[in-house]
């Protein structure tokens, strides 16, 4: 195989791809309102043109061998285009910009934020011409153009601030690649379909008869469910249901989906067994809580259950802790590095060097934690929302490459943390205010561009070519989406009337983090010390899951099931995650490991086919001016 990566036609296709993702799922969620393509760290649009450009390649290479695309460049394109999938929806974009202009358009007498909030908001860091935001939200009124100057100030505060955030990601995954790749040696499920794809020619995977199959499965699905939209006396097939237990307070989802399905037939079985089991274990709990009357009713956003969320917080903090004291070693051999003289000899398999990335984590937080004290937050409360979101950003990274749980979020969010350890009391209005801003980048984090750097630097375990180029491709990636999406939601949203646009991003959504700092506000409080006990609670019992595991090959059960257990995307996708792992389970049983590896191909094919299902109706949703026609969740 070719294992060239970089060249110019590479970088060029990878750019206009993520110009394509960062622009044209705005105008889905806006204009079309179909299929989530960007939603999650399933990465559907990435793998949805990963399909048509390795088929066509296959084709060129028994047409024109010498002009078709060589594996390296498939693995630079891909990696492009699941940066560019975590940022134009919930990875940033789509919070962004409804937030900085969001704040004027929701005040109503009734919430009363023009007194509550917006007197302590900074003003370069939201849109303050009130016109410009009445014609984003209400559609431009004939004869004005877009008041394109107005959003730049604000955007030339916030897009540092992002680059950052980002940067540091990346520099962290650089760090920890050696270790999760070569030294623990994790599964990284999601890479398995770009990379059978990206050696088509080689697995003849388009040859393949189960491929077709599991393919088949929800394409035809998807195409029925399309067909009804458009033609009512048409019979749909639905997906999910759900039964009510625990005298109706907790609703059991059974939902099937097929990219979750295929996902965890890579997992390996204790994990994918946590997954499922410590869902159903926490939805006992919860409903006990429940019916007598334990259950914490307080509104955190983003946490369904908040005595059971902070038992899971508690959990993912231990759980990234103890990773980050495995791989002391190797963290404080890349810190000496870092200070001393390299060797000629000593080669570094990564990105970017050891050196560069460690200085840039330093550089980065410094800078995060500079621009957050300007906001209005205390240094204090500063570096233990940093913190919260790091270990947060760290601990989701690791249930997607490890478990492939491709829809997950925290169990309580960072800046929801602060308030509620910290005081709000404590913190104060500005304070308040400036961790509702957190809400853009720190919040509903179900995408963001660490995991997808992670799973690309996995994808280049066996590319033996300097790989120094992939991290100026992923830097261009990230510019050009974060343009090209940050353009498309300001020009759409004028031309269409963002209120008319996709109701949570652009209604509900954008009162999250108001909504929650003027109740804080009304009632201020200190520290929640229930909270700080449960999540005392959830890291004992982690830490003791943890040492049990690493001392006893016999223990069932996996941390990090537990962690992710209370998330509102595990109640939902149990049940796929658990025919996944009973398939599994029955094939290495009764069909031993050659039928576990014939049967990988159907399973890629599951998850290829709903992505492919899902853009060729968005195609045909676009040309029929249908709106509002979503064939699957997730």
């Amino acid at each position: 195989m070719d294992k060239k990566v970089f060249t110019v036609r590479s970088l060029i296709i990878g750019t206009i791809l993520s110009i394509l993702i960062g622009a044209g799922d705005v105008y889905n969620l806006i204009a079309i309102k179909g299929s989530y393509m960007t939603l999650d760290f399933t990465n559907p649009a990435a793998i949805f043109f990963m399909f048509w450009l390795t088929l066509g390649n296959f084709l060129l290479k028994k047409i024109f061998p010498k002009v078709a695309l060589s594996a390296g460049e498939m693995i630079l394109i891909y990696i492009m285009m699941i940066v560019a999938c975590a940022i134009p929806t919930m990875g940033l974009t789509l919070y962004l910009i409804p937030l900085i202009s969001g704040i004027k358009y929701h005040i109503t007498p009734q919430n009363n934020w023009d007194k509550i909030i917006l007197p302590h908001i900074k003003k370069n860091l939201i849109i303050q011409d009130d016109n410009a935001v009445r014609w984003f939200y209400e559609g431009l009124p004939h004869g004005e153009k877009i008041p394109w100057l107005v959003w730049i100030k604000p955007l030339f505060y916030w897009v540092p601030l992002i680059l950052a955030i980002y940067l540091v990601m990346i520099f962290i995954m650089v760090l920890l690649r050696k270790q999760w790749v070569e030294n623990e040696r994790l599964n990284y499920p999601m890479t398995k379909v770009p990379l059978e794809l990206v050696n088509a020619s080689e697995n003849n995977i388009f040859s393949n008869r189960l491929f077709w199959i599991g393919f088949a499965i929800p394409f035809l699905i998807g195409c029925i469910n399309g067909l009804h939209f458009y033609f009512q006396f048409l019979p749909s097939i639905q997906l999910v249901n759900s039964i009510s237990i625990f005298r109706r307070t907790v609703g059991l989802m059974f939902r099937i989906s097929f990219p979750m399905i295929g996902f965890t037939y890579f997992v390996n079985l204790p994990l994918a067994f946590s997954l499922w089991f410590f869902c159903l274990f926490t939805n006992i709990e919860q409903g006990i809580l429940n019916i007598t009357g334990l259950a914490n009713l307080e509104w955190l956003p983003y946490t369904p259950s908040a005595v059971l969320g902070w038992q899971s917080f508690g959990g993912l903090i231990v759980l990234v802790l103890y990773g980050l004291w495995v791989s002391r070693r190797h963290l404080l051999a890349i810190a000496k590095k870092s200070f001393t003289r390299r060797n000629k000899n000593d080669k570094e398999d990564e990105i970017l060097p050891y050196s560069v990335a460690f200085i840039g984590i330093c550089a980065g937080l410094l800078f995060i934690c500079f621009w957050l004290v300007r906001s209005g937050l205390a240094p204090f409360p500063t570096l233990l929302t940093m913190f919260f979101m790091f270990v947060i950003f760290i601990g989701i990274t690791r249930v997607v490459v490890e478990g492939g749980l491709a829809a997950t979020r925290a169990p309580v969010i960072a800046p929801v943390a602060t308030a509620s350890l910290f005081g709000s009391s404590r913190l104060g209005p500005s304070g308040m205010v400036a961790l509702g801003f957190m809400f853009v980048y720190a919040s509903d984090v179900r995408t963001f561009v660490m995991a997808s750097v992670a799973n690309g630097l996995k994808m280049l375990e066996d590319i033996k070519e300097n790989k120094k180029w992939i991290f100026w491709a992923i830097i261009i990636s990230i510019l050009v989406t974060l343009f090209s999406s940050i353009w498309a939601t300001i020009f759409l949203g004028y031309k269409y009337g963002a209120i008319n646009a996709d109701t949570w991003f652009f209604v509900s959504g954008p009162q999250y983090p108001w909504k929650y700092a003027a109740e804080q506000l009304k009632h201020p409080s200190g520290t929640n010390w229930g909270y700080v006990w449960m999540m005392v609670i959830g890291a004992v019992l982690t830490g003791f899951m943890q040492f049990m595991r690493m001392r006893f090959l016999w223990f069932p059960f996996h941390p990090l099931g537990f962690v992710f257990s209370t998330i509102m995307m595990t109640n939902q996708l149990w049940f796929s995650i658990f025919l996944a792992w009973l398939i599994k389970v029955l094939f290495l049983r009764y069909g031993g490991a050659d039928v576990y590896e014939k049967g990988k191909r159907f399973f890629i094919g599951l998850i290829v086919g709903q992505f492919v299902v899902n853009g060729i109706w968005l195609i045909i949703d676009f040309f029929t001016k249908h709106t509002g026609n979503i064939l699957f969740w997730a």
